[in-house]
């Protein structure tokens, strides 16, 4: 990913294809159903953390069939080739997160402020995702004191 353009996306109802079941998938996943996506998690296991009854659990490895009809797709498996094969096998209209590798993604998470109503998003490009949650975590203090 070269030059990167921020948006927000309106994912309720979208079709959200999660590849894996580890920490990294239970954050996307979490972080997608409270925007009211329609997520399915393609893992032969999934973490206790990821809420099997509010997904769509695919017990099987990754298949490209399983995600043709996926408008997004996460990429979270802990195999960095398996990775990478979804990338290569997207769609020309898919957007694809490899968390293993920015590089190959088509985009990538931003870390997210919500407080009474105002957003703010905090990016490195991609480049250190523990620095952004560090200025994320500060901005977060800042705006709580600034609005009470």
């Amino acid at each position: 990913m070269k030059e990167p353009y921020p948006i927000l996306i309106d994912i309720a109802n979208k079709k959200i294809a999660v590849v894996g079941g580890g920490n990294v998938a239970a954050r996307k996943v979490a972080g997608l159903l409270a925007k009211n996506a329609k997520v399915t998690v393609i893992s032969p296991a999934i973490s206790d953390k990821i809420d099997s009854a509010k997904v769509t659990w695919i017990k099987k490895k990754y298949e490209r069939s399983l995600v043709e009809n996926m408008e997004l797709i996460f990429a979270c498996t802990d195999n960095n080739d398996v990775n990478e094969q979804i990338v290569a096998e997207a769609s020309q209209f898919q957007l694809v997160n490899n968390t293993s590798n920015k590089q190959q993604s088509s985009f990538y998470n931003l870390a997210v402020i919500e407080e009474n109503g105002i957003m703010i998003t905090v990016s490195t490009n991609g480049d250190s995702p523990s620095k952004a949650k560090q200025i994320k975590n500060k901005i977060k203090q800042w705006l709580s004191s600034s609005l009470s």
